[in-house]
């Protein structure tokens, strides 16, 4: 099963069990988002990455010039391990680790949640690829596709799906990236990008498998 069609049978299942009130207005915050132009001013293919260095849940730090050394590189920005879809979208990357050691190319998850939530999932599923901590969205931010939730989403997160959300990030900004993955050929150029403000959808890996290919 593709990526797409298990998001997809997950989101078909997760509508039988949430009311339509609720469906309704998370639909509506997507589409605000999406009319926000957040997608238009986040980087694309041809830009130049923005230079970054980030922790790991063993308190290294990992730099993109020293990532870009081993070969080109993936960068996937999740949310957190509290997003049911990110953790559908952890499963599929990890099963693409040996088609890019084939490719010699690498990935890396950056996400705003602290290093202990990342290290407790690494730790639980044996996952091999490196997970970044973006205190505060700062990277996301040079990427373009950080933003605030509104009231209203954030809300929903609070009194309905019960997600606490300053515990995994550590503040209180409520700011996440949208869904966006990236291909950074060894030069620092992109040479894909996948923005999607729709949280639901993922990028397929096999689209970015083929573009290093």
């Amino acid at each position: 099963m593709s990526l797409q069609e298990e998001l997809g049978a997950f989101a078909q299942d997760m509508s039988t069990k949430v009311p339509q009130e609720v469906l309704e207005k998370l639909g509506a915050e997507i589409g605000k988002l999406a009319e926000s132009g957040i997608v238009e001013n986040a980087l694309k293919v041809g830009d130049q990455a923005p230079s970054f260095q980030l922790s790991n849940p063993k308190g290294e730090l990992v730099s993109l010039n020293s990532l870009l050394e081993k070969g080109n590189l993936i960068v996937s920005f999740i949310r957190g391990n509290w997003c049911p879809f990110c953790d559908i979208t952890f499963r599929h990357l990890q099963n693409t680790t040996e088609s890019l050691n084939e490719a010699s190319s690498n990935i890396i998850v950056i996400s705003p949640q602290l290093p202990e939530k990342s290290a407790q999932l690494i730790k639980e599923n044996g996952y091999d690829f490196e997970m970044l901590y973006d205190k505060d969205n700062l990277v996301a931010k040079q990427f373009g596709i950080a933003f605030k939730l509104s009231e209203e989403l954030k809300g929903l997160y609070q009194n309905v799906f019960q997600i606490p959300l300053e515990e995994f990030n550590g503040n209180s900004d409520w700011e996440l990236p949208i869904p966006a993955t990236f291909v950074i050929k060894k030069d620092g150029n992109i040479s894909y990008a996948s923005i999607n403000p729709n949280w639901l959808e993922r990028a397929e890996p096999s689209e970015y498998l083929a573009n290093l290919n």
